[in-house]
This record gives C-alpha cells, sequence and structure tokens, in this order.
C-alpha cells in the first residue's frame, strides 16, 4: 500500500508541473461557484450570477487536478465526481444578457482515473458492485471499472426577465438556505438536473404604504435519473421534482431572514399534471389505477431556516432545521417535533487584524440520524423512500447533505485573506452511516467516523490565479470493516479570458 501511494504522489507531481503553464479557474474552496453568504439571493441560491446592462462575457478557464490516494471522496463538486486516483476537470464558457433575455453556457467536462477501491465485503446477505450497500439508494460509490469520463451541461442557462420576475430553463446548481457545508434540502453535491425555475429575485413588497420588507419565491420543476448502476428496470428510471422555496427578510428586522423549503418526487410514471402544484398541495385524482396512496407515491422533505446577518460587525449565525417525509395531523408534530428531523446549525466570524488581514472563521454541525422515535414508530432513513427506490437523487449523486444518510459532522473552516492570497485551514469529523450503525452493527469499537485535516492556498499572480487544496483523513472503520488513511491533492490554475 504504501508503495502504491508513492507512486500515485510522484504521479501527481509530475503532472502538476506540466499543468503549471495551463490557463484555468479558482474559486473560493475551489468550487466553481461558491456559496457567497453576501449575495444578493436571501435563500435559493444560484450558480450563475449577472451583470446589470447589455453584454457578453467569456469565463474564466478552469484546469483542475485533484487525486484521492485511497478511497473516493469528494464534496460540493457538483458535477464532477473524484474517484480513487487523479481527476482532471476542465470548466468554461461564456455568458451574455440582450434586454430580457440573458444566458449562460458553462459545461464541465471530467475525466477520472478511477481506480478500484476497497468496497464493503457483504451488506444484507449480499454484494452489489458500485451501489450504496447500507440502505436502497441510488448513490453511485464508483462509476464502473476503470476510467470514468463525462459530460456536463454545468452551469448553463437560458433565462427570461421582467423586472424581478424571472423563468428560465437550466442544469445549474443551487443550495437553499443558509449552510455553507451541508444544505440539508438542496446543495451543490452532484450535478444539476434539467429544471424549470419559475419566481422571483428579492423584491419589496408593499400593503397599504407599509414597506413589510424583502421576499423571495420559487418554484422548481424538474426531472431526476437513475445512474446506471442501481437496476434494470426502466420504467422507474425518471422520477418528476418539484420544489418551493420562499424567503421573508422584514423592514424592520433586516438582520433576520426567515426561509421555507420543500421538495417532492414521485416516479414519472405516477406523473398526473395536477403534480404540478404538489408543492402547495397534493391533489388524489383518483384515475391512475394503481394501489399505491397518493401520498406514498411522493416523498418530501421541508425545512425551516434561520440567519442573523450583521455586515458590519462580519458576524453570521444560522439555522436549518428539516423533516423528513410526511409529518402528519399537526398534534404528532406539537408531540414529537423531534420525530423525522434534521438539523444543521454554524456561524461566521470576520476579524480584521491590523496587519491588514481578514480572517473568517466559521463551524457548521450537521445531524442526519434518526431520533429514538423511530423505535416505535415508522421513520425513514434521510434521502431513502421505500416507493421512490432510486431516493433523493440524480444520475447516482445526492441532492441533499454530502455526508448521506444517517451522517453527522462538524466542520471547521479558518480562511485568511490578504490582497491576492488566501490560505485556509480545515478541520472535520463525519459520522457515516449512524442509523444503520445502531439497528445493525451496536459495537462501539467499530463506529464509522472519519476525520479530516485539510490546507489551502489561493494566489493571484498577474493575470493567472493558482491554487492548492490538501485534505488528509482517518476513516475509522470504514464501512464498519477496517481502518483507511486517505490524501486528497487538488491543483488549479486560472486565467482571465475576459478582462
Amino acid at each position: 500500500m504504501q508503495g502504491y501511494l508513492k507512486s500515485q504522489i510522484i504521479l501527481l507531481i509530475a503532472i502538476l508541473g506540466l499543468n503549471m503553464n495551463c490557463t484555468a479557474q479558482v474559486w473560493n474552496n475551489f468550487k466553481a461557484f461558491p456559496r457567497n453568504p453576501d449575495t444578493l439571493n436571501l435563500n435559493l441560491h444560484s450558480s450563475i450570477s449577472y451583470l446589470d446592462g447589455d453584454h457578453f462575457k467569456k469565463h474564466d478557464l478552469l484546469f483542475k487536478l485533484s487525486y484521492n490516494s485511497t478511497y473516493a471522496r469528494g464534496f460540493n463538486d457538483g458535477p464532477v465526481w473524484k474517484g480513487r486516483g487523479l481527476t482532471l476537470e476542465v470548466q468554461g464558457g461564456f455568458s451574455g444578457q440582450n434586454g430580457k433575455l440573458s444566458y449562460t453556457f458553462h459545461p464541465v467536462f471530467f475525466v477520472a482515473q478511477n481506480t478500484d477501491f476497497s468496497q464493503p465485503s457483504i451488506i444484507n446477505g449480499s454484494f452489489v458492485e458500485h451501489k450504496y450497500q447500507f440502505a436502497n439508494l441510488d448513490w453511485v460509490q464508483s462509476y464502473g471499472d476503470g476510467a470514468y469520463l463525462a459530460f456536463h451541461p454545468g452551469q448553463s442557462e437560458i433565462k427570461m426577465r421582467w423586472g424581478k420576475f424571472i423563468a428560465s430553463l437550466s442544469t445549474q446548481n443551487y443550495s437553499a438556505g443558509p449552510a455553507i457545508q451541508n444544505p440539508i434540502i438542496l446543495s451543490r453535491q452532484g450535478g444539476g438536473f434539467p429544471h424549470f425555475r419559475l419566481g422571483t429575485e428579492p423584491f419589496n413588497l408593499t400593503i397599504r404604504k407599509i414597506n413589510t420588507g424583502k421576499w423571495e419565491l420559487n418554484f422548481l420543476f424538474g426531472l431526476l435519473s437513475e445512474s446506471d448502476y442501481f437496476d434494470s428496470n426502466s420504467e422507474n428510471d425518471n422520477r418528476y421534482f418539484n420544489g418551493m422555496f420562499i424567503a421573508y427578510q422584514p423592514k424592520f428586522l433586516p438582520q433576520m431572514t426567515v426561509a421555507f423549503n420543500r421538495g417532492l418526487y414521485k416516479n414519472t410514471q405516477f406523473f398526473e399534471p395536477l403534480d404540478l402544484l404538489s408543492t402547495i398541495h397534493i391533489f388524489d385524482s383518483g384515475t391512475r389505477g394503481d394501489s399505491i396512496d397518493t401520498n406514498d407515491t411522493f416523498d418530501q422533505l421541508a425545512s425551516l431556516s434561520f440567519t442573523w446577518h450583521l455586515p458590519k460587525s462580519g458576524f453570521r449565525a444560522y439555522l436549518e432545521f428539516a423533516r423528513n417525509d410526511f409529518s402528519g395531523k399537526l398534534i404528532r408534530f406539537l408531540k414529537e417535533p423531534e420525530h423525522s428531523r434534521a438539523y444543521t446549525i454554524g456561524f461566521e466570524k470576520s476579524v480584521q487584524t491590523m496587519s491588514g488581514k481578514e480572517v473568517i472563521i466559521s463551524y457548521e454541525h450537521t445531524n442526519l440520524s434518526r431520533n429514538h422515535t423511530f423505535l416505535y414508530q415508522p421513520e425513514p432513513i434521510y434521502y431513502v423512500h421505500s416507493i421512490n427506490r432510486q431516493g433523493y437523487t440524480h444520475n447516482g449523486q445526492l441532492l441533499g447533505a454530502g455526508i448521506g444518510p444517517g451522517g453527522n459532522s462538524g466542520h471547521l473552516n479558518v480562511r485568511i485573506k490578504k490582497e491576492k492570497q488566501i490560505i485556509g485551514f480545515l478541520f472535520e469529523r463525519i459520522e457515516y452511516n449512524k442509523d444503520y450503525f445502531v439497528v445493525n452493527i451496536q459495537n462501539r469499537e467499530r463506529h464509522n467516523i472519519e476525520y479530516s485535516l485539510g490546507f489551502n492556498i489561493q494566489k493571484e499572480i498577474g493575470s493567472l490565479f493558482y491554487g492548492f487544496e490538501s485534505v488528509l483523513s482517518h476513516n475509522f472503520n470504514r464501512n464498519f470493516e477496517s481502518n483507511a488513511l486517505n490524501l486528497y491533492l487538488a491543483l488549479a490554475t486560472r486565467i482571465k479570458l475576459d478582462k
């Protein structure tokens, strides 16, 4: 193992040396479109931004080479899947605006070496290669045997805008709510799915000459696809997705933003026209002709988030509280609000030093594991559903938090900014599959827990930008079997094509 790791590191260094002459783009935390708490959006955070007025802009070109030494690992990388070994990604494109019409073409191309790595030996009596083994979920653990090459339209969109009202067709990624690392309902963990968006940008609502504050309302109508590694039933390959995202920032308390998010999905073979209104109300026409209850053909997740942001003092705190599947009667929620719940809580603090540096400290904790109420009443595992068997996924990747079903995490990040340079440090703890552990393992010595330490640097030199990232992860009892050590390295370069 040590010999393999040494040879791979030598190969990586050699390729990185060649790549230094390439041109590319580096973003904060090496993500193509990072989550920015100061964005104009209140809740549904777009990956695409447009300049005011008519324009045409060439996007900076990104070449990024990354490496995993022992197992597949990656978070919030959008369409790019990073297996074991080397992964090369290229991103670029252009955007423009002409009157009410705006457009973006920003595709992603990547190739992953996808070297074989250890998979769980046997779960639930059988082993199915490449699949997630701990629940019935289309969460691909390895895209085939050998190199994996893929093209994705990425952050591409056609949009019409009338004042604050917008309508668009897109495959771009969104994140919903205030969380940075693990948004529960909608994140950038996987590639964006094709969808139609109907909604607004933040707008002021005045009622009887009283300004109530800022509002934001968006609906998504999309199509989720099954991966090539789940099952051979062609009738269930696609699911209809309907999402509603509402946010409110009071005029009398502009520091606070309250948001509600709801996502529903069902197999397209059960789709009915009235399902377009499912985020408001689920209708039962009685004409579907199957024996499945209408409420069960849909699966839903919903969350309520609160953000407290003080820009002048550089402080932001937030909470997202989510429920999985339908709650039933209100009295049940009042008695047991912890049933089927998940949450993310976090904060950011920015400090200006005497030397002119800005230090940003952020911490985020997420809990997706079930509460003890599952012991005496049915409670689904997060992102898993018995009828929509692929779960809350698109093309084999999760739509929500990357830590996955039953996951818990703590994520500490420190960034130091000065002029044209950013240095970052990361400490992270992830407990994987706790729901499976509690039911099936029940051995305190076999918790599947990963600790990670990371470092990254981004630097601007003239018109070029360079970035380097490293994360060392120790996974105790990976897949509840044995310990594993993974080294992640990445190098990215960028050049501005439109100055």
